[in-house]
């Protein structure tokens, strides 16, 4: 077998290759084709030098050591596992060179422990609006009361009013937060717009939320972002089987001061958990490929349906829209979630919801199962009802995560359900 950098793969690897075999060199585990888990919560050093490195780099005092000094020290800190799938999902996108990743035990962690290590009391963090329940709630309640922030939510149709927040608010910004297509609504935030806007007048970070497009079907990166941020849990794990997430950051040593601020404040994933993350990235892009085929599908069902009023899905976008502008502009492909309103209100809305066979009626997305619920009143309960109607959906949206079961099966799932209303 030839030998390659198992952390830096040749340039020439296509992203299914990278997916398959970045992270792990089986001659470090006696030539075991899959990596085995390390379930340990201690691990030991060399000598007293290397174990002095290992807890300088750990506490983020030197921002640049070689790679072999990357040496565990303890799991709530690091673990073999954790540095693999780091350095796997970290080579899958593109546009920055030297990206480091860090693991979370779910995406809001990861999101609380990056505003946690890049804000101060008194900073400023605009968040585009719509954007995940959990998200939102964190912004609008936990950073305000509980980290003294000054939290600013902006409605992301509306380029004029993020351009207004920054310029406002440009001496005390330090994050501005996007998740694009917006969830549920799938509207899309011009990532290059806000990146240029953030760095042209304020000092500010610019996250993006990718996680509804995962790796494959946009790459922020590429557009200027600073941190993307991932819910693990969707299509990088891709089997409902785990809580995860991520940050990518395009700067080493930010990264590394997110990954301390972790450590320290104690939240742990798991090295089981890391271990299937591993195994599911080599099947990533088959996966959400699989899965937005069968959403095509779907989608066009329902938008040829008497009973269903409006389909909000990229493909259908207003050809002259700015949605359709920037969906060709950044994105690879539709992606694998659909938002529709039935006709009538909740009523209407729950009878199908209530009345489906293959779709689970259950929140979260990017597994092998199709998902399928009411975000006004389940997902996104919490969220001021002005601000749900500002972003484009209603009491009886539905909105649905396809999975890989056959689409015929679906769509008559979907039919049957219509039915009774």
């Amino acid at each position: 077998m030839g030998k390659h950098d198992w952390r830096e793969p040749p340039k020439k690897w296509n992203f299914r290759t990278r997916a398959a075999h970045v992270g792990y060199d089986p001659f470090l585990s006696m030539g075991a084709a899959r990596p085995p888990i390390f379930s340990c919560s201690t691990f030991i050093a060399e000598n007293a030098e290397k174990l002095e490195n290992m807890f300088r780099r750990s506490a983020g005092l030197d921002k640049v050591l070689a790679p072999d000094d990357e040496w565990p020290i303890y799991t709530r800190i690091s673990n073999p596992n954790f540095i693999m799938l780091c350095d796997r999902l970290q080579c899958l996108e593109q546009g920055a060179d030297n990206s480091r990743a860090v693991y979370f035990p779910s995406g809001l962690s990861a999101i609380f422990t990056t505003v946690l290590a890049l804000c101060n009391p008194g900073d400023t963090l605009i968040f585009g609006i719509p954007i995940y329940g959990g998200t939102d709630h964190q912004f609008r309640h936990l950073m305000p009361e509980k980290l003294g922030l000054n939290v600013v939510p902006v409605d992301v149709s509306d380029p004029n009013k993020m351009e207004e927040a920054i310029k406002k608010y440009a001496n005390t910004l330090k994050l501005v937060f996007i998740e694009t297509p917006a969830n549920p609504s799938l509207t899309m935030v011009d990532i290059q717009a806000v990146a240029d806007l953030t760095h042209s007048l304020s000092d500010g970070i610019l996250a993006v939320d990718n996680t509804f497009m995962s790796p494959i079907l946009q790459h922020p990166f590429k557009y200027g972002t600073d941190i993307i941020i991932y819910s693990g849990t969707k299509s990088i794990g891709g089997h409902s089987d785990l809580i995860a997430g991520f940050i990518v950051d395009r700067d080493v040593s930010r990264a590394a001061k997110i990954n301390s601020t972790r450590s320290t404040s104690g939240p742990t994933p798991s090295a089981y958990d890391a271990w299937l993350l591993f195994r599911s990235l080599d099947t990533l892009e088959v996966r959400v490929l699989k899965s937005q085929e069968n959403t095509k599908k779907v989608a066009k069902f329902l938008l040829d349906h008497p009973k269903v009023d409006r389909v909000i899905y990229p493909d259908f976008y207003d050809k002259n829209s700015a949605n359709w502008e920037i969906y060709q502009k950044q994105c690879e492909g539709p992606g694998s979630m659909i938002t529709f309103d039935p006709a009538g209100g909740k009523e209407e809305s729950y009878t199908i919801l209530n009345n489906l066979e293959i779709f689970g009626l259950a929140v979260s997305l990017g597994g092998v199962e199709s998902l399928a619920e009411n975000p006004w009143f389940h997902t996104h309960l919490d969220v001021p009802d002005e601000d749900k109607l500002n972003s484009n959906f209603k009491p009886q949206t539905v909105r649905l995560a396809v999975g890989l079961e056959d689409p015929d099966d679906l769509c008559g799932d979907l039919e049957q359900a219509l039915a009774r209303i």
